[in-house]
């Protein structure tokens, strides 16, 4: 089968989808400015009967701050809307342990929104913990690394809300993220985190199945970067829909080990396969 030919089997699949997931940056916005042509996208998307989520592995900010962020480009989100990798890591401890103790590496809203999942935060190496929860921490101390990785020598199992190494901020640099922070404490303890919730892994796609109560041929992940957003649609068995509209280049895609189900220009595409 010639690529032509399947993208055409897998455009005719999108009338099956009833739940769209969101990337952001690269997808629907540029920065702080929505990209041309997605002006009443979502609008028309809920008209067609279709649900949708804006998902980040971003841990270090809250439902709020996308909330406001993207109301003032004009997304009309709701906290309901917003699936970030916490969400995602409160709802397996919920089934591994409710109630657990945990010591968490954060910012001040990953622990709220962790809090205010019914668990308990421990501050101290002799209050212990069940488990070491690392997250994108922009206020990490030492002191904090020091307890975390005695606590995970100790025997303390710990998992991490995502793996992206390096962060993008404005003027093209980028600033240590989580999966930097998992780095040394691998380094430190010899142990690997026991599992890991935001994209690539399948734990953000079990918590839309589980809110929703669709099946996964029902789910699509619409996104513009192959090693985040397209692996985890094709490794959790989601349909996988790149956007030209950010990183990911047609080159890109030819070259690379990761291919996506569909190739779309842009994410207003969508509606005419609906």
């Amino acid at each position: 089968m010639n690529i032509k030919t399947e993208q055409q089997q897998n455009l005719a699949q999108l009338k099956k989808i009833k739940c769209f997931l969101f990337d952001m940056d690269g997808t629907i916005n540029l920065g702080e400015q929505v990209i041309p042509g997605m002006e009443g996208f979502f609008e028309k998307l809920t008209a067609a009967g279709r649900k949708y989520f804006l998902v980040t592995n971003n841990s270090s900010r809250d439902h709020a701050h996308y909330v406001r962020r993207m109301n003032g480009m004009g997304v009309p989100v709701t906290r309901e809307n917003i699936l970030i990798s916490t969400d995602a890591m409160v709802a397996t401890l919920r089934h591994l342990k409710p109630g657990a103790r945990l010591f968490v590496l954060g910012t001040p809203e990953l622990k709220r929104n962790i809090a205010a999942g019914g668990f308990t935060l421990t501050t101290t190496l002799e209050e212990g913990a069940d488990y070491v929860v690392v997250g994108f921490d922009q206020t990490l101390t030492y002191a904090n690394l020091t307890i975390a990785c005695r606590l995970i020598d100790r025997g303390v199992p710990y998992v991490a809300t995502h793996p992206d190494v390096r962060c993008p901020i404005e003027g093209g640099e980028y600033i240590p993220d989580t999966g930097a922070f998992l780095a040394a404490i691998e380094t430190a303890t010899g142990k690997k985190p026991q599992f890991i919730t935001g994209k690539p892994y399948q734990y953000m796609v079990d918590t839309v199945m589980e809110r929703t109560g669709f099946q996964k041929n029902e789910i699509a992940m619409v996104g513009d970067r192959l090693s985040t957003d397209i692996a985890f649609g094709t490794r959790n068995g989601i349909l996988a829909i790149l956007v030209l509209t950010g990183e990911a280049t047609l080159a890109d895609v030819e070259r690379g080990p990761v291919k996506p189900d569909i190739i779309l220009p842009h994410a207003k595409e969508i509606l005419k396969y609906l």
